[in-house]
């Protein structure tokens, strides 16, 4: 930047806008879109079976734990 010799102020620079090219992309014949959807669908669906696995084990856990106790 080069300084106004009448005011000593730096002049700012004028930016030129920015472009931004959007490109589709496919995975064979499906959007990326569709497989990201697919993929983060998978991952919920993958701990929400998790999280359902372990508490029906520490359910069962349980339900031994007081059997022994009352036998």
């Amino acid at each position: 930047m080069s300084k106004d010799s009448n005011t000593q102020h730096r002049t700012t620079r004028q930016h030129l806008p920015t472009k931004i090219i959007v490109e589709r992309h496919y995975v064979g014949t499906e959007k990326m879109e569709t497989v990201f959807k697919r993929i983060a669908e998978e991952q919920v669906i993958k701990k929400v079976k998790v999280t359902v696995h372990s508490a029906t084990s520490n359910a069962c856990t349980e339900t031994a734990k007081q059997r022994f106790r009352a036998g």
